[in-house]
């Protein structure tokens, strides 16, 4: 294999992986101080992910 070809594979490999972790930025949201809050209401409910939590509030 050449050198320059595995160099590109290496290149390509960490555009996808900055590619991903901004779109999952896009995604994030920050709680602040109501962490404590979220991760009550988290346990409180039963639910398991973060997402469950946010689709629960929304539809309250």
């Amino acid at each position: 294999m050449a050198e320059g070809h595995k160099s590109k594979i290496v290149y390509e490999e960490n555009e996808k992986k900055r590619m991903g972790t901004e779109e999952r930025n896009k995604t994030r949201v920050f709680l602040g101080d109501s962490f404590t809050q979220w991760h009550a209401l988290k346990a409180q409910v039963g639910l398991f992910t973060n997402g469950s939590v946010a689709k629960f509030a929304l539809d309250r």
